[in-house]
């Protein structure tokens, strides 16, 4: 982080060291509430936060064919009810958002820094998301970055070859990774391989095992869009003991309905031999679909709708959202979440549950206001 406000001090203070830099301000201030239906006793009705996310981009130096960038972004955030309450989020965090430096030419990227690894062919269910933690449901949804270097080298107009080293964050450990992207019969294919040694990442599936995790994506197109997308996992220690496959399937298509209605479905499959007894409902076989349906309507206007079924527990849950385009760089969505169970409203699952202690899956609706810088 240090040598990213280094470049920025030079080249702010002396424009002569560097005549190609530039920069350009960018972020958000967010808002929002949400009331939640049937509160656990002891905790407010009223989830709320707050957040100013500000920083820069822009480039240091652009020579011959190698251009030097950078994005430099933190994150100020409030939060009360809850959330903050049953410990899911501090009333008050203050952290990076993002910060890299990439060097580049037509056939080479290296990025240093905090960023998104972000890849993969799913829509909804990311088996391929090593270090994706977003809420896809909820509003404009975004993961959080690790610290590594990533290298994309490509060799052709349609392959390339992905590597990348992220700290565990543990006794100097390393995530090591790579892949490769191609189109193999009209398909988009890529195939990857990590390293994963145990962690304190949290936020990572799996943080605190030694594993080896091999993966591949298919995405194609023939008038209906189509994927599908698979991971193993193999404990690198007593590994007939720890396997665990996750794989998706998923289509996409847009109606000529109005000014047209996507509609997207996917299937989630995990299988794993070694339940987790810390966890509710870690059974060794998963099965969940999930659908989303969005529409514009008009320019300043734009549905959502979200729903997932756990196919064995009978849980489901319905996320709908609402943006609309207020003024100049400010956009209000009203959104909400709906949960049941098909067993029984008050039947326990993976996707719905009461209990004594909030956890996130009650019902609820709220709006959010966002103002881009």
């Amino acid at each position: 982080m240090r040598i990213l406000f280094f470049i920025f001090f030079v080249g702010v203070a002396f424009p002569s060291a560097s005549s190609a830099f530039d920069y350009s301000f960018e972020g958000w201030a967010r808002g929002g509430a949400q009331y939640v239906f049937d509160s656990p006793s002891g905790f407010d009705d009223v989830d709320r936060d707050l957040e100013l996310r500000l920083g820069v981009v822009g480039n240091v130096f652009r020579k011959n064919e190698w251009s030097l960038d950078y994005e430099l972004k933190g994150d100020n955030r409030i939060t009360g009810g809850p959330r903050e309450q049953a410990g899911f989020n501090n009333d008050f965090e203050s952290e990076f958002f993002r910060g890299w430096l990439r060097l580049e030419n037509e056939t080479v990227k290296i990025r240093g820094g905090r960023q998104a690894i972000l890849f993969g062919a799913g829509s909804l269910f990311r088996p391929l998301g090593f270090f994706d933690n977003r809420n896809i449901s909820g509003v404009v949804p975004f993961t959080r970055g690790v610290d590594g270097l990533r290298t994309t080298i490509f060799l052709s107009a349609d392959t390339f070859v992905d590597s990348w080293l992220v700290s565990a964050d543990k006794d100097s450990r390393v995530i090591a990774g790579g892949r490769i992207e191609s189109q193999l019969a009209g398909l988009e294919t890529g195939f990857v391989f990590q390293y994963h040694p145990a962690t304190d990442l949290e936020f990572l599936s799996q943080f605190d095992r030694e594993l080896f995790q091999l993966g591949y994506h298919l995405k194609g197109e023939y008038g209906v869009g189509y994927w599908h997308e698979a991971r193993l996992d193999v404990g690198a220690e007593r590994f007939e003991e720890n396997l665990r496959f996750d794989s998706v399937w998923g289509a996409d298509y847009t109606l000529n309905v109005g000014e047209g209605l996507h509609v997207l479905a996917e299937y989630f499959l995990s299988v794993k031999n070694n339940p987790d007894p810390l966890i509710p409902f870690d059974d060794t076989t998963l099965h969940q679909v999930g659908v989303m349906m969005d529409q514009p309507v008009g320019v300043d206007f734009v549905w959502r709708l979200f729903g997932f079924f756990d196919l064995r527990d009978g849980g489901f849950q319905f996320a709908p959202q609402i943006e609309y385009y207020l003024m100049k760089q400010t956009y209000l969505y009203l959104n909400g979440k709906w949960g049941g169970n098909v067993n029984g409203s008050d039947s326990p699952g993976r996707l719905f549950r009461k209990g004594p202690v909030f956890n996130g899956t009650e019902s609820s609706v709220g709006f959010t206001l966002i103002y881009y810088i």
